[in-house]
């Protein structure tokens, strides 16, 4: 854990981002065994509770990695869970990364409000100057998805990463810089005010 980057609970109105625990297991693996949830991810699906405690586990221990459960606050249940990542305190940037999310909080403004949180702490909390994402080139939904929150695509690092089924992909990365934040909280203000989370 950098010392820049400490745990923290982020809330927002309708979920709350807190640093991944033991306790969240359950929770996430009755959420996290649709492998195609899980189809652009380094890794497949949970296959058992075991399987979700080694994750956690290695979430924990993995250096420059950041953890949160996502928690669906009217339900107080861990729903996903997310990251900052490749934290770089000297450059003032970090990742956001390794999110999922259940399957019946997908296509909901859920996704948009944490990805809100975790921006806001990054850029007006820990001042960062960059924030970046990727994403695996073959996944269309995550790049738009982006794009509709305000990151502007930089590029392709071809054979960047070994993921599932030994497969060598592309990454394509996304960023918002700090002089760029005012109009991207706004937009996502914007979205969550029209959007009622179901």
């Amino acid at each position: 854990m950098s010392e820049w980057v400490k745990p923290v609970v982020l809330q927002g109105e309708h979920v709350r981002l807190e640093p991944l625990a033991p306790e969240h297991s359950q929770g996430l693996y009755n959420r996290g065994q649709e492998a195609a949830d899980w189809a652009w991810m380094p890794r497949p699906c949970f296959i058992d509770l075991p399987d979700t405690k080694q994750w956690i586990a290695e979430a924990l221990e993995t250096p420059g990695h950041c953890a949160f459960a996502i928690i669906e606050r009217s339900q107080d249940r861990a729903i996903g869970s997310t990251r900052y990542l490749s934290i770089e305190p000297r450059h003032s940037r970090l990742e956001i990364g390794w999110t999922w999310l259940g399957r019946d909080w997908q296509r909901t403004p859920v996704n948009t409000e944490a990805k809100y949180l975790l921006l806001r702490h990054a850029f007006e909390t820990l001042k960062c100057r960059r924030v970046e994402f990727k994403t695996d080139a073959r996944n269309e939904r995550s790049q738009a998805a982006l794009a509709r929150i305000g990151a502007t695509r930089e590029g392709v690092l071809r054979n960047h990463m070994r993921v599932q089924g030994d497969y060598q992909r592309d990454s394509v990365y996304f960023s918002i810089i700090d002089p760029e934040w005012p109009a991207v909280r706004d937009g996502l203000l914007a979205k969550m005010a029209r959007t009622p989370t179901t």
